[in-house]
Order: C-alpha cells, then sequence, then structure tokens
C-alpha cells in the first residue's frame, strides 16, 4: 500500500526536523551524511508499497490497449502502475510511445471500408 500524499509530507518533515535537531548534537562530517541518507528516504517516498512482484495495472487515464500494447515495454512505468512520464501524469495518453503507437497503429477494417 503507498503512502499517501499527507504521510509523505509528514516523513519528510519529520526528518528535516531530525536534521536539523542532529546539526546541533553531532559534527559537521556526521551531519552531512546523515543528509545524505535522509534525501536518498524522501526521494523513495514515492517508491514505497510498490515492490518488483506486485502486478502491474494501468495508470488512471490510460485503456488497456494502450496498457498491454506500450506501458507493458515502457521503463517509465513503475512495478505498482504508476507511471513516472510527466506529460503522462498531467495528461493522461499523450506520452510520445502512446502518440507513435496511435500513428503506427493498423487502420480497421471499419475505417478502410468507409474510404
Amino acid at each position: 500500500m503507498a503512502l499517501s500524499d499527507k504521510e509523505k509530507d509528514l516523513v519528510s518533515q519529520a526528518l528535516q526536523f531530525y536534521v536539523q535537531y542532529a546539526g546541533a548534537q553531532l559534527p559537521p562530517q556526521a551531519v552531512q551524511q546523515l543528509m545524505t541518507v535522509a534525501q536518498g528516504i524522501i526521494g523513495k517516498l514515492d517508491d514505497i508499497g510498490e515492490s518488483e512482484g506486485s502486478p502491474r495495472q494501468a495508470p488512471l487515464g490510460i485503456s488497456e490497449e494502450w496498457f498491454e500494447n506500450v506501458c507493458i515495454t515502457c521503463k517509465k512505468l513503475l512495478p505498482g502502475g504508476r507511471c513516472e512520464e510527466k506529460i503522462t501524469v498531467k495528461f493522461p495518453g499523450k506520452c510520445d510511445p502512446i502518440i507513435k503507437y496511435e500513428r503506427n497503429k493498423p487502420l480497421s477494417a471499419e475505417t478502410t471500408a468507409v474510404t
């Protein structure tokens, strides 16, 4: 189960407070190491609850066709089904791989019969 935005903010604020508190108690080199670790933890907050073994699910706004033909092979899809492509997060289905797939998709029998 992934963390909510409020939970992520709370963990981030707690780590920042801890680093500030440790800054008054530890030597500068130890504080720098602690800051590096805290930044690594903050960077991983989005991935908590998503593991390699979890089933991949289509991100919101992505059709099953796009998911099966494009997203499954995309490197930007995280195991929990969240897409880290900035364009897709804002505009589902508007990323380059999906647009290229739609352009190269063979015309269906219905559209060829009409023309």
